[in-house]
Parts: C-alpha cells; sequence; structure tokens
C-alpha cells in the first residue's frame, strides 16, 4: 500500500481528524453537505471545507425522533451525527435547497436549536436554481451573494480559492480520463474510497499525493468495464461486489463521489457572478435539468462499457423517474443492465450477490 493510499484509508476511518486539528489549531470548519455548494466561498472565507460523511451502518435513533421515513438515509445520518455532537466542532453547515431532504434538515435543524434541543452549529441554506433561464442566473448570483456574506468570503481571496479547486477538477477530471480510456488498471473500490477521502483531507496534501499517484498507476487489465448508476452508495461495497464477480466499474453515473468536484473549471480571476454561473449549470443534483437517458447512453459507448448496474434507493423519488429512458437507452444499444430499486441503504437485500452474479455474466474483453 502505498503512502497515498494510507492517508486515504486514515481519512475514512476517521473523516473528521485533518478539519478536527485545523479547528483546534483556533481555525474555522464549515462543513457542507452535496457537490452543489460552492467550495471556493468557503475557502475565500479562510475556513476549511469539510464534506460532511454519511455512513450506512450505526444507529439513527435520535434522528428517528424528528424525521419522517421519506428522507434520504444519507441525510439521516448526518441528522444523526449533528444530534449526537459530532459536528460541535464546525462553525456552521451548508445545506443545498436543491435537494429536497437536504433542504428540509435545514429547516428541521432551525427548529431544534430555536427551541434549545440541539446546539449544533448554525445550518445555513444555499438556494440555488436549477432551471436554465435568465431568472434563475439571477437568483443563483443572489444566492452566492448572501452565502458569501455568511460566510465570511473575500472577493480577494476569490483567486486563490478558485485556483484551488480547480486543481482537484482537472485531478478528478484526469482520474475520469484514464478510467474511461481503460490506460489505467485501478480498482474501482480503490478509486471510489479516494474520491470519498478527498474533501475530509487538506487540499494540498491531498492534491499532491492524488496527482503523483495517478502517475504512477498502471495499464489497465482486461476486465468487465461495468458503470455504476443511480443513488451514491455510502461506501465501496456496491465496487467491490462488482469486483468479486470478475468485473471492475470503471465510471459512475450521476451525484457520486467520483464528481464532487466537475468541470468546467472556472476562470482564474472569476467573481462571485462566475461561481455562481458554474453551478448554476452544472449538471449535478436531483434537479438538474438533463436528459439522463441521452446522458448514459453517450457515456456507456465512450467508456466502451460491458454492463451497468443502476442501484436505486426505496426513498429515491428523482431518479427514479428516469429509470425508463436509460434501461430504453441501454437496449438499445445493446448494453447489459441490472437494475435494483426500491433497495437498502446498507445493501443488506441481496443486492451485493446479485451484482457479483451480473458481473459474472457479463462478456469477456
Amino acid at each position: 500500500m502505498t503512502a497515498f493510499e494510507q492517508m486515504v484509508d486514515g481519512a475514512l476511518r476517521d473523516p473528521f481528524a485533518a478539519a478536527r486539528a485545523h479547528a483546534q489549531q483556533g481555525g474555522r470548519v464549515i462543513g457542507y453537505v452535496g457537490a452543489e455548494i460552492p467550495v471556493e466561498l468557503l475557502i475565500a472565507g479562510d475556513s476549511f471545507p469539510l464534506r460532511l460523511p454519511s455512513f450506512a451502518h450505526g444507529s439513527v435513533e435520535a434522528a428517528d425522533r424528528y424525521l419522517e421515513s421519506s428522507f434520504m438515509p444519507d441525510v439521516r445520518s448526518i441528522c444523526e451525527q449533528y444530534l449526537q455532537g459530532a459536528f460541535d466542532f464546525l462553525h456552521a453547515m451548508v445545506l443545498p435547497r436543491s435537494n429536497d431532504s437536504a433542504q428540509r434538515l435545514y429547516y428541521y435543524l432551525s427548529e431544534l436549536r430555536a427551541r434549545g434541543i440541539t446546539a449544533g452549529p448554525e445550518p445555513l441554506i444555499f438556494d440555488l436554481a436549477k432551471i436554465p433561464r435568465d431568472t434563475s442566473r439571477a437568483h443563483s448570483r443572489r444566492a452566492i451573494a448572501k452565502l458569501a456574506s455568511q460566510v465570511g468570503a473575500s472577493e480577494e481571496a476569490l483567486p486563490m480559492a478558485i485556483a484551488r479547486r480547480n486543481r482537484r477538477r482537472e485531478l478528478l477530471a484526469a482520474a475520469a480520463t484514464a478510467r474511461t480510456g481503460g490506460v489505467m488498471s485501478c480498482r474501482g473500490s480503490l478509486m471510489d474510497r479516494i474520491f470519498r477521502a478527498a474533501d475530509f483531507c487538506g487540499a494540498e496534501v491531498f492534491d499532491a499525493g492524488f496527482g503523483a499517484w495517478l502517475e504512477s498507476a498502471g495499464a489497465a487489465k482486461g476486465q468487465p468495464r461495468v458503470l455504476l448508476a443511480g443513488t451514491a452508495p455510502p461506501d465501496d461495497r456496491l465496487h467491490v461486489a462488482v469486483e468479486t464477480g470478475g468485473g471492475n466499474v470503471v465510471a459512475e453515473f450521476g451525484d457520486h463521489a467520483s464528481r464532487n468536484a466537475a468541470l468546467p473549471l472556472i476562470a482564474a480571476q472569476g467573481s462571485f457572478a462566475a461561481i455562481a454561473d458554474h453551478y448554476q449549470s452544472l449538471e449535478l443534483g436531483p434537479r438538474t435539468f438533463v436528459n439522463r437517458a441521452a446522458a448514459i447512453g453517450q457515456l456507456v459507448k465512450s467508456a466502451n462499457i460491458t454492463g451497468v448496474v443502476n442501484w436505486l434507493l426505496e426513498q429515491e423519488d428523482a431518479l427514479i423517474w428516469d429509470l425508463p429512458g436509460e434501461a430504453a437507452a441501454l437496449a438499445a444499444a445493446g448494453i447489459a443492465s441490472l437494475t435494483l430499486s426500491r433497495r437498502r441503504w446498507d445493501a443488506s437485500d441481496g443486492a451485493l450477490e446479485e451484482i457479483a452474479q451480473f458481473t459474472r455474466g457479463l462478456a469477456r474483453p
């Protein structure tokens, strides 16, 4: 195991270690949920940006006292950690209105704090509008200005913040190209662990290590090439199931950890408006306007995909609507697919065995 991989393992074992150390040294830490939060503003506000982790294991008894069953499990896990005091070292946490469960959590936590039931960090809402029209763009720019004020982001610090996050975008894009282009042999499970650990670590240390690690990756092996679509899993167990079946996940489709910092780059001398326009136009999030059927059809072709696993939780009320179109696109492309809908967050319903069996049946290159 390389030193970089050891760092990744350490970050996944204790996702708060680097951020907690920053706070203990007098620095600010701001947590956030999802890939639609403008991390550049948190950096420009001289804060450690910590993407809040969620877990498929452990009790959520405290969260269950307040949240209905329709809440997505990742948000339920974050609520549990909040109520148990895991986030007490944070200065604030930012939740996206563009995610239904996350925005409802903002209101629930705000009310619980107002009643004195909990005393965690202040929840902030980021009201990103996703409709591709001028009024939505203007709304998103106002939302950026509001959040910048709340987190203390200065326009003078934006070039540095943008450059730092653009470096992450370049690295994730390079990894995606190597995986889908068949020039890298790395297990999909390890790649998923790397992507999930990225926003638990100090940016400069992680990015330097990841860049060097990518340069040393070996050539791809002849295995069935699998695309993982649907709900983003909480860990690498779906990737491991594909590997158990003799295949490898070479790409993910949707709001997975591999897309936590997505292209395009933001202009290095960008303004608050440029940041707003970037996030408003990203094809991420449950409320984004994108033809997912056409997008998945294009991806399986460009990445030479052998089979697709589409895993959707029982609480999934957004991506499920695209399932028929995606299935038709894959059938038209002649790509084998396994649809697992209304499944459990911890994959304790036989999903892993079904994925392994499906992969075993895929043709070998």
